[in-house]
């Protein structure tokens, strides 16, 4: 396969392993020795429980997230990954949700043992979330302008400037400028508008303003690019760069192996609530460990007019309330064993910084 030479500048192209072009590090922030831990979720499990049964949504889920990194998460619709970044902010509704085991530890505290209020008081300049689906965190009777207008209110009282009242022509500004910088056109206009006057790309973009200005020291951002075209896409990505450079931490939840490649520096890939493979972000893209990485990798298209056909995925993602036995990748997997049938695979660590949840490795790391 086709890597990026020794020494290459961080943004220049290189190809995935199926001859893909993608720009691994394009937004790249000069990379530090991460030593302070920020985020740290440990054996995480999340059943939801109805009249039908009990469902076990995220398996021992365990992830670490340092100061100014930035981690993504990656897999399938249906992977577990919205509900980690839910549960994360304390956000699952319970009932259905039931946290059976696990810890999620932020800035020292188990935010699992937290009452209600201590939750809140670190939402926004604390944690923060850009959601999936922007209607989750708009409302519907206000006015956009309300809506950004106490995004900054919060941001001004955590800094200490919350008793100077910004009069009603610099808040009007503010805002203006930051919907400017996320390529709306006539932003004064669509201030004045409610979300439902919107486009679903620009009430993307305005709640993307209501996160970033807040400035929070962890920003969740759960698929925030979907539905948006590729220069606003490219944009929206300058800005997450520009703020990791200001000290913020990224967790970044994607489908998209290719936006994954140029945002994050490390990756988590799940896989029906499970992880399946972790490491550095070119690592995993350029030597995947395990089959259902690889599988997506191939999965990127080439986008050459002669480029032959995408290799279509064995099967479907499983069904959580019916998984199979053994590794619940097995029934789509082109190497499984009858171990794998069996028994399921823990994650492991097999090389330095590089973990795995399969059987096609020993207890000495070695392939097999």
């Amino acid at each position: 396969m086709a890597k990026r030479a020794r020494g290459a500048r961080k943004g220049q192209s290189y190809q995935l392993s199926n001859g893909s072009d993608a720009l691994v590090g394009a937004y790249d922030v000069a990379r530090p020795d991460y030593e302070q831990e920020l985020l740290s979720i440990n054996n995480l499990s999340v059943d939801f429980v109805s009249v039908d049964g009990e469902v076990r949504i995220l398996d021992h889920v365990s992830l670490r997230i340092s100061e100014g990194e930035a981690v993504g998460v990656v897999g399938e619709s249906g992977s577990g990954k919205t509900t980690l970044c839910l549960t994360i902010l304390g956000l699952l509704d319970s009932p259905p949700a039931q946290i059976a085991s696990g810890e999620i530890v932020f800035e020292g505290k188990d935010l699992l043992k937290l009452d209600t209020d201590s939750i809140e008081r670190l939402r926004g300049t604390g944690i923060n979330m850009v959601f999936q689906e922007p209607l989750d965190s708009l409302n519907p009777v206000y006015r956009i302008e309300s809506q950004i207008k106490e995004s900054v209110a919060i941001k001004d009282k955590a800094s200490g400037i919350g008793v100077v009242r910004r009069n009603r022509d610099e808040s009007t500004k503010l805002m203006a400028e930051l919907l400017k910088n996320l390529c709306i056109d006539q932003p004064d206009e669509v201030l004045k508008e409610y979300p439902h006057e919107l486009s679903g790309g620009m009430r993307q973009r305005v709640s993307i303003s209501m996160s970033i200005v807040e400035s929070p020291r962890l920003l969740i951002a759960d698929e925030p690019t979907t539905g948006l075209d590729a220069y606003v896409q490219n944009r929206i990505l300058r800005i997450l760069a520009d703020m990791r450079r200001s000290g913020m931490t990224l967790l970044y939840v994607t489908h998209d192996l290719t936006v994954a490649s140029q945002v994050c520096d490390r990756l988590y890939i799940m896989y029906a609530g499970r992880l399946m493979e972790v490491g550095d972000t070119r690592d995993v893209l350029e030597d995947s460990l395990h089959p259902y990485t690889t599988t997506l990798v191939a999965s990127v298209p080439q986008g050459f007019e002669d480029s032959p056909p995408l290799p279509v995925q064995l099967g479907e993602p499983p069904d959580l309330r019916k998984l199979p036995a053994g590794c619940k990748f097995h029934p789509r997997c082109p190497y499984a064993k009858d171990i794998c049938r069996r028994e399921e695979p823990v994650l492991k660590e097999v090389r330095p910084g590089r973990s795995v949840a399969c059987w096609k490795f020993d207890s000495d790391g070695r392939f097999s």
